[in-house]
């Protein structure tokens, strides 16, 4: 989509005419272009994306959202290699490599585990979006306790509590 049309797009899912985007007016785009998200991982969604702590998207915001669905849904189709609609294990592995996640074996099984409700073994592209929102999620919130970028860190009880309550 081109700037102009996001735009025009933002504009006509900003029903209250805020300049934002609160939780049902982002569901209700994201169900127009057939994702379909409860209220909490839109939510999610938001706070991914919310840079200044509000639970709603300014139309910058909106925008790196979009562009990050977008990437994310080229990316499935990419790996899809079956052309399945789902990715498998192995192309799930290969699609986070690709983003520059080198995940081991035993985190990849859970990370599996956590996206995968009705343990198919496979995912699909709602549940490969939810399973990349949360890495956003652990990457950001790594990053606040990790400033040198030593891909290492120390917490206390109170500060992986804080931690963990911001990965979603």
């Amino acid at each position: 989509m081109t700037m102009p049309s996001i735009q025009q797009w933002f504009a006509s899912i900003d029903i209250d005419r805020s300049g934002e985007l609160d939780v049902n007016e982002l569901q209700r785009a994201l169900s127009l272009g057939n994702l379909n998200f409860g209220v909490s991982d839109v939510d999610q969604m938001i706070r991914a994306f919310d840079t200044r702590g509000r639970r709603r998207l300014s139309f910058q915001e909106f925008q790196r959202l979009h562009e990050f669905l977008v990437n994310i849904q080229s990316s499935f189709e990419y790996f899809d290699a079956d052309r399945s609609r789902t990715l498998q294990v192995n192309e799930v592995q290969q699609a986070l490599r690709h983003a520059g996640f080198q995940l081991d074996n035993p985190v990849l099984a859970a990370m599996m585990s956590r996206h995968d409700p009705d343990n198919s073994g496979t995912l699909t592209l709602d549940e490969y979006i939810r399973m990349c929102l949360f890495l956003q999620s652990c990457v950001r919130t790594f990053t606040a306790f990790d400033p040198q970028r030593s891909g290492q860190i120390r917490l206390d009880f109170n500060q992986w509590v804080y931690a963990a309550s911001h990965v979603a």
